[in-house]
């Protein structure tokens, strides 16, 4: 009598399907996080709130004044832990173009970010997205982009940076498990 590996009745078939089919789709969640990476997520997403109702009006009304002060003066616990640290935000028109920055650094003019594979795949997939990126001088930013949704419509976007080196030293928080988090969640 010859044996199989699935069984004469092939018993064992649907359970190996089964499993396969759930590590196959629940491979796609974040997996769990420590504290010290929890509570980034957390802050960040805290401030991406916060920004995000605050900004919401100004950025649909095109409004530059008001788009500086919304960013001037949002007080909630998360983004005054973010003056704490070297958080820069910046805020986007639906074409990637600079409208405000947050501490108001460098000369001031415009610039168009557009062309960054982060705005692009915000403003493609209406989701907020990050990556890492190099500095001339070497050192990395871990860039956070969020969109700006009304009615379905992206009226703009909200990008935070932060150094690596910090997010590392506050929040023990390496390149790789920066990368693997899911802001949408």
């Amino acid at each position: 009598m010859r044996s199989s590996f699935f069984g004469d009745q092939g018993r064992l078939w649907p359970v190996l399907l089964v499993s396969a089919v759930i590590l196959l789709f629940g491979c796609h969640q974040e997996p769990p996080l420590n504290p010290g990476i929890a509570t980034f997520k957390q802050e960040l997403k805290g401030c991406l709130d916060s920004l995000k109702v605050s900004l919401m009006e100004p950025v649909a009304k095109k409004d530059l004044a008001a788009i500086t002060a919304a960013l001037a003066n949002v007080e909630s616990p998360a983004v005054k832990l973010c003056r704490l640290c070297p958080f820069e935000i910046g805020v986007l028109n639906p074409a990637g173009e600079i409208l405000a920055a947050y501490p108001v650094k460098g000369d001031g003019k415009a610039k168009n970010y557009s062309s960054y594979d982060l705005v692009k795949k915000a403003i493609s997939s209406k989701k907020i997205q990050q990556q890492g990126l190099f500095l001339p001088d070497g050192s990395k930013l871990y860039l956070v982009c969020a969109p700006l949704i009304r009615k379905d419509v992206l009226i703009g976007l909200v990008a935070i940076a932060i150094s690596s080196a910090d997010a590392e030293q506050r929040w023990h928080l390496k390149e790789k498990e920066f990368l693997a988090l899911d802001f949408n969640t």
